[in-house]
């Protein structure tokens, strides 16, 4: 044991030396030297003091979690950059302050049109063409380049127009497959409609999306898929099985095949334009144990219902267990669906609740239920609300949003 408790530990912080100012010309140890240097006039001083909050264990995290509101903008980046590295509850604390810190986008990667491959760390490259043989010309290219290696980010986006639109999705998808050996790196994939005019409303889709279960095996690294286009006629997480069934010899009975379990993925946005309900039950049946984001559009013009039957792996958390962030649109039945969310376990984690462009009614369920009160933020944009019931939705203790509720909008399909 060390005799002489007075001298500075393995972690705490010595100040003093004639360069020094003369209050802190002092032997400042553990966490409460922190602290104490933390209230410095000092720039520099609080800067170094912050940095070594994590050797500080909860404690630390703590003085993290109050420099989250410090006046100084570098403070407050400092202060996100280490709770982004302190576990698990440095990542609760950022998404208790702002989810959107923590949620995986694509806004992590800088949009880049994809020529030839520069510094791909950062980048996200898209293949976007009005030729869906030239957007697969540029496709090939790219992975026969030796730095498609370090490419985090993909787009692979086709022309709504193009005559090829319907087979693109299943031919993108293949040879992204075949060729996951060339991709390590992939992170974050887009793969389907395109359209580069904002003001063209209601357009139905052309693309036909084919089973995504051969993209999610291939890319076990992946953190962020969204897929665009429609989901009726197609099995679309259809597994490659050569054994369909198995039975059990003790009672002849069938056991059910498990659903696909994907480790890493942290964003799954299904953009459709019309999916069916037995797609929508077998996305909510995934096994998605690092889901944080769920965004799930149901139709671009009609209003299309839901089945709650469908949603309720979801909504028990059996599915997703860690999601934060939930989007429902384009939803007939939105008040059905509303009150299953507040009422079921997985309201107990969202952070962010999203349900827009459908028909909220009068939006009681939200207003009687207190569990909406622990949300970060509440949208309800598009569901032609009166204004009266806006007014009572503004008065909850969450972030409120309820914008353009009685006019029609283009959506995020052609954004």
């Amino acid at each position: 044991m060390n005799s002489n408790l007075n001298q500075p530990g393995e972690f705490d912080a010595v100040l003093g030396g004639n360069a020094q100012h003369q209050n802190y010309a002092v032997v400042l140890g553990g966490i409460e030297g922190i602290k104490n240097r933390l209230n410095s006039e000092d720039y520099e001083v609080r800067i170094a003091a912050l940095e070594d909050t994590l050797k500080y264990g909860d404690e630390g995290i703590n003085l993290l979690i109050e420099a989250l509101y410090d006046p100084s903008k570098e403070i407050h980046e400092l202060a996100i950059n280490l709770l982004r590295k302190a576990g698990i509850k440095g990542k609760q604390a950022l998404l208790d302050y702002d989810p959107w810190l923590v949620l995986t986008t694509f806004n992590k990667w800088e949009d880049y049109y994809y020529d030839r491959i520069n510094d791909p760390i950062g980048q996200a490259y898209c293949l976007n063409s009005q030729n869906y043989i030239n957007s697969k010309n540029k496709l090939m290219r790219l992975l026969q380049d030796p730095k498609a290696k370090f490419i985090e980010a993909l787009k692979c986006q086709f022309y709504y127009r193009d005559s090829n639109c319907k087979i693109a999705f299943k031919d993108f998808a293949n040879t992204l497959v075949n060729f996951s050996k060339a991709l390590i790196s992939l992170k974050a994939l887009l793969i389907g409609d395109y359209c580069d005019l904002i003001n063209i409303k209601y357009k139905h889709s052309n693309t036909q999306v084919c089973s995504i279960h051969p993209l999610l095996k291939a890319y076990p690294k992946l953190e962020l898929l969204h897929i665009r286009g429609r989901m009726l006629e197609e099995d679309i997480l259809k597994p490659e099985l050569k054994i369909v069934q198995v039975r059990n010899s003790q009672n002849n009975s069938n056991i059910p095949i498990k659903s696909l379990k994907h480790e890493s993925l942290k964003t799954l946005i299904i953009d459709a334009d019309g999916i069916s309900n037995e797609n929508l039950a077998k996305i909510c049946q995934l096994d998605l144990p690092s889901l944080e984001y769920f965004e799930l559009w149901l139709n671009r013009s009609e209003l299309s219902n839901i089945k709650i039957d469908t949603l309720t792996p979801m909504l028990l958390g059996d599915s997703f267990p860690n999601l934060a962030y939930l989007a429902i649109r384009k939803c007939g039945n939105m008040s059905e669906v509303a009150k299953a969310i507040v009422n079921f376990p997985i309201i107990e984690n969202l952070k962010i609740l999203e349900l827009t462009d459908g028909n909220l009614s009068n939006g009681d369920v939200l207003l009687k239920s207190p569990t909406v009160n622990r949300l970060h933020t509440l949208n309800v944009s598009g569901n032609r609300l009166h204004k009266n019931t806006i007014e009572q939705l503004s008065e909850l203790k969450c972030r409120v949003i309820a914008d353009y509720q009685f006019s029609d909008r283009y959506y995020s399909v052609w954004e």
